[in-house]
Formats: C-alpha cells, structure tokens, sequence
C-alpha cells in the first residue's frame, strides 16, 4: 500500500508561517538590519515555491520590519537612535494605558497568569539567564496589554515592540539588570492586584522609560567596550 502523499498547507497558511520564521529571524539578530532578503534563497531553503515567500515578505512590510527598495530588492529596515527613543516614548503611553486597564478588569485566571509570569522571571534572573528573562519579559507585557482588553491598543503596542526588535540589544545582560527590571514589575504587578489603576499606570510608565535607560546603558558599556 502506497504511503499516503503529505498535504501541504493553502498558499496563505503557508505565508503565514513564513512571516513568523522571518519575525524570529529578524528579532534574533540572524538576520541584520541593512541585510537583503532573497526571494528565492528563501523559498529554497523553506521548502516552498516564491509566491508564498513574497506575500510574507508584503506582510513583513506591511508591519515595518523590511523596506523595499525600487531595483534594488527588500531590505530589512534599519532604524535611527531618534525614531527609538520615539518609539520607547509611545509604548510607555500605550502600556500605562493597557495595564490601567488590565487592573480595571482583573480576574483570579488573569492574576494567576501575571503571578506565574513574575515568578518566573524572578528564577532567571537569579540563575542569570538572560535568553530566557527576555521572553518572559515579553509574556508579561503582551499579557497585561492583552487583559485591556483592547485590540486597538494590542495591534499599537505589537507595531512598538516589532519596531525596537530592529534595535534589539542585550539589556539584561547580567543578572542585576534583570533583578532590577523584575522588581518593576512586581511593582506592576502589585498595583494591578490592589485594583489601582492609576498607581499601576504610573509604575508601567516609568518601567518602560526605565527600560528606554537600561538600553542607553548597554550601548554606552558597548562603546566603552570598544575603546
């Protein structure tokens, strides 16, 4: 009996997970701001034919992270120190916003969520894993953006936080740093279990302005580095 022949997934569903292979490429730094990207090297070493590989490439665009470029092809976007304190600016506003709100509409499913998440970067940071705090960082906001319960705000906060993976640098990179990103958000996170809004939304405000700091740090001990 013949082996049953795989079946490949619609066009769209296809392009979908590429434009997630890409983002993580992109938010890694294995592929560089400046750097081409090749339709048809992608398409090769992705399994698929290039149709695909360009409606990513579209949605990629569509999202801020490439740029493509008349006769010369798309190129993942670089990004000046202005347009990132910019940046950093207005994702405090939208978080302050978006955890204000999460303290509004907190439930026990949603505090156990956000307990988990602090806990667990509390256990990275101490063990000094930088990888691992920086994804649970994520978790934490994206959770709290998302208890708002406003999708306008989400689709905002998304398009601040893909912007600054173009400017990604090692903020914890040791575990001090983490240690005291960390005790920020318990900060948070206390406000928003006590129901008050307007306390949690000062605190994530000033967290994130406190991270736009931590990065000023890394680029200033990486030129100190350099000398």
């Amino acid at each position: 009996m013949a082996a049953p022949a795989k079946i490949r997934p619609p066009p769209r569903h296809r392009a979908a997970h590429i434009v997630e292979e890409l983002k993580q490429l992109i938010e890694s730094g294995r592929v560089k701001p400046g750097e081409r990207l090749n339709e048809a090297t992608l398409a090769e070493s992705m399994g698929t034919s290039r149709g695909p590989v360009r409606e990513a490439i579209r949605v990629l665009s569509g999202m801020g992270l490439v740029t493509p470029v008349p006769n010369r092809g798309v190129f993942v976007r670089r990004i000046s120190m202005a347009e990132v304190m910019e940046i950093y600016e207005m994702r405090a506003l939208i978080f302050g916003f978006a955890v204000e709100r999460a303290a509004e509409l907190l439930t026990p499913a949603r505090r156990k969520i956000l307990a988990t998440l602090v806990e667990q970067m509390e256990a990275a940071a101490k063990a000094g894993k930088g990888a691992r705090y920086y994804e649970l960082n994520l978790r934490f906001h994206a959770a709290l953006v998302e208890f708002s319960n406003n999708r306008r705000a989400a689709r905002a906060y998304a398009d601040c936080v893909n912007e600054l993976h173009l400017f990604r640098r090692p903020a914890f990179d040791y575990s001090a740093k983490m240690q005291r990103s960390n005790r920020e958000h318990h900060a948070i996170y206390e406000a928003v279990v006590a129901g008050d809004g307007a306390e949690a939304r000062r605190i994530a405000e000033e967290h994130v302005r406190s991270g736009r700091q931590r990065l000023l740090e890394s680029l200033g001990e990486d030129t100190g580095a350099s000398r």
